[in-house]
């Protein structure tokens, strides 16, 4: 299992990851937009999730869940800015174990698709961001890890750390991540 991570791509260069603008109409009231699953083929919709982030420089991720939990998941900032950071764990993914980066906002309005097998992360660029998500399956704690986004030297986090997790901080190194990911895919995985 050899990994490639210190190659930093564009995120859409990563196997079965989308962007798409998102459906927007404006008049004097505002603005109105469509967030739906079916842009992107997701294979069934269980929950939506909404993380608020009140200070810039916060990390989040870099997050995954291993089989029969994991997860497609539709990413937008809808408040703010991210630097979101993507990993491919799919061992069997010609882009296995590259890294892709690319900063979203409310003012793009941008989604991200992100396929099972993809380890994701932000970090805040401006105090009071929020992130949405589309998410196909449900939590698990037991099939829920984390990859210590700190001991990844080579991501170029744009702006100082302040807020970060215990649990990210003390997550799995990005080959043991690959490998629980994989083990999960096999059937006597328990």
């Amino acid at each position: 299992m050899k990994l490639k991570f210190m190659t930093i791509k564009k995120i859409s260069e990563i196997e079965g990851v989308v962007v798409r603008k998102i459906e927007s109409k404006s008049d004097s009231r505002g603005t109105f937009q469509k967030f739906s699953p079916g842009n992107f083929n997701l294979e069934s919709l269980d929950s939506i999730a909404i993380s608020t982030n009140p200070k810039k420089g916060t990390l989040r991720g870099l997050h995954f869940q291993t089989e029969p939990f994991s997860e497609e998941k539709i990413v937008t900032c809808i408040r703010g800015s991210v630097f979101d950071v993507i990993i491919d764990i799919r061992s069997d993914s010609k882009t296995f174990g590259e890294v892709g980066v690319l900063q979203l906002s409310s003012e793009d309005a941008l989604q991200l698709y992100l396929p099972k097998g993809i380890a994701h992360g932000y970090q805040t660029l401006h105090d009071d961001s929020v992130v949405h998500y589309l998410l196909s399956s449900p939590y698990s704690l037991q099939n829920s890890f984390s990859i210590n986004p700190l001991e990844l030297d080579f991501i170029p986090w744009p702006v100082a750390t302040k807020l970060i997790a215990d649990k990210d901080r003390a997550g799995l190194s990005l080959k043991s991540a690959a490998k629980i990911y994989a083990d999960s895919l096999n059937p006597g995985f328990s």
